[in-house]
């Protein structure tokens, strides 16, 4: 009799237990995960036709609008040249704490001096002791009683700078003074030729953006375009990013600065 009792409880439970497994498969759901995945819709791939912006911050002045590679001609070479950069740095003369680490890099350049920064002075001293040259930034041709007071201000220079071209090769007829186009896109170079006066354009701004990485890869893009055309003309801020990716790419490229002129 107790056999057959506990016999019976032993069924029972069996199937109980069965019953609870049958109506858990009926009712469980897949897992949320599992769902998702079932029904996620497939991507396509990016475009690689699409060019996404660095994510870096721009620099903001008067030069920021400008292209990065001026527009200007610029004649190919029969072959290959040597890379060949003329830097220019401007605007200076608000640090000489800041824009002296340019001085310490021993390769030519030029810098272009606002004549009424707190420094300009001080810092135009420095570029001349180091044997660089000084261009003053204008914003109008000037007339031979203001070079003279720059001269009085930060002492002897090489030319003027200006983003305005007009007027410029007037204005600098029979003094000696290059003139440094900011812009780059001088469309009366023939009227410069016929005064006397020495023009340099531009040819590439390497640092619109501020990341390091960023200026080294423009500097590479000037070398390799002063490949197929002969020297180019980069213009360059007084930023540290900018001296930090200067001194990276003269240890790391085969490549020569030289002056302006």
């Amino acid at each position: 009799m107790r056999t057959a009792f506990w016999w019976a409880l032993i069924a029972g439970a069996l199937a109980a237990i069965g019953a609870g497994y049958v109506q858990a498969s009926v009712q469980t759901q897949p897992p949320p995960v599992a769902q998702l995945r079932s029904n996620a819709e497939i991507l396509p791939a990016p475009d690689p036709a699409i060019s996404r912006e660095p994510q870096t911050p721009a620099v903001t002045d008067a030069f920021a609008g400008d292209a990065v590679v001026a527009d200007h001609a610029r004649s190919a070479k029969p072959q290959w040249q040597s890379e060949q950069l003329r830097l220019v740095v401007g605007i200076c003369g608000s640090s000489v704490a800041a824009e002296s680490g340019f001085l310490r890099l021993h390769s030519p350049m030029a810098f272009v001096i606002d004549p009424a920064a707190a420094q300009a002075r001080a810092f135009a001293d420095l570029a001349r002791h180091n044997g660089d040259a000084l261009l003053v930034q204008v914003a109008e041709p000037p007339a031979p009683q203001r070079l003279a007071a720059f001269r009085r201000a930060i002492g002897p220079f090489d030319g003027i700078a200006s983003r305005r071209t007009a007027g410029m090769a007037v204005a600098l007829h029979g003094t000696g003074l290059t003139f440094f186009d900011e812009r780059g896109d001088a469309a009366n170079a023939d009227t410069f030729a016929r005064m006397g006066v020495t023009l340099v354009r531009r040819d590439v701004t390497a640092d619109n953006l501020t990341n390091a990485g960023y200026v080294t890869f423009m500097l590479g893009r000037a070398a390799e375009l002063s490949r197929r055309t002969g020297p180019v003309v980069v213009f360059v801020r007084p930023l540290a990013s900018t001296l930090s990716a200067l001194e990276t790419f003269g240890a790391t490229h085969d490549v020569r600065m030289i002056a302006l002129q």
